[in-house]
């Protein structure tokens, strides 16, 4: 009794076997299955991921009704302090057509910008616009300690510039 049970399981998976190779086969062959059913595409990450902003601070809110408001933008990976400059960060207000002078202050994974007086209004207020430089410009441009350009625009792809603009009223 205990053998005939041993043939028949291995009879049945025998079976099991051929059946699905005959599927596989069949399927494999059949021309009227789709294209996307024949091949899975495989995503795959071509070279290092680049750096990008992962945060800026503060707020657009809490920014909106400081004249001299700091801006601190952090990183999402070490960067190279000495590609981050007033060349590649640059400040304007739409109250002046000169870039807002002030300290920039460079750690690994953060920068930050005071302007050394208030930012330039009229009389409404301004829109102040920092970017930050990922693309080749003359002037440099922002890297990682890798060497990478920045992904400014997000785009999975090194360069691209970082742009990001606050509204201040009066």
């Amino acid at each position: 009794m205990h053998r005939t049970r041993s043939w028949s399981k291995l009879l049945l998976g025998a079976f099991a076997g051929i059946a699905l190779l005959y599927i596989i086969k069949k399927y494999m062959h059949d021309r009227s299955l789709p294209v996307a059913l024949k091949s899975l595409p495989v995503p795959f990450k071509h070279g290092p991921t680049p750096p990008r902003v992962k945060a800026i601070y503060p707020d657009r809110q809490t920014f909106a009704y400081r004249c001299d408001s700091p801006i601190w933008i952090e990183f999402d990976m070490p960067m190279n302090n000495a590609t981050i400059t007033k060349d590649t960060v640059i400040v304007k207000s739409s109250a002046s057509a000169e870039p807002v002078d002030g300290l920039l202050d460079v750690g690994s994974r953060m920068l930050m910008f005071r302007p050394y007086n208030e930012y330039p209004m009229d009389e409404s207020g301004a829109e102040i616009t920092i970017t930050l430089l990922g693309s080749e410009t003359g002037s440099g441009f922002i890297m990682d300690e890798r060497g990478i350009a920045l992904d400014g625009n997000k785009n999975g792809k090194p360069g691209g510039d970082f742009v990001y603009t606050y509204r201040v009223v009066r």
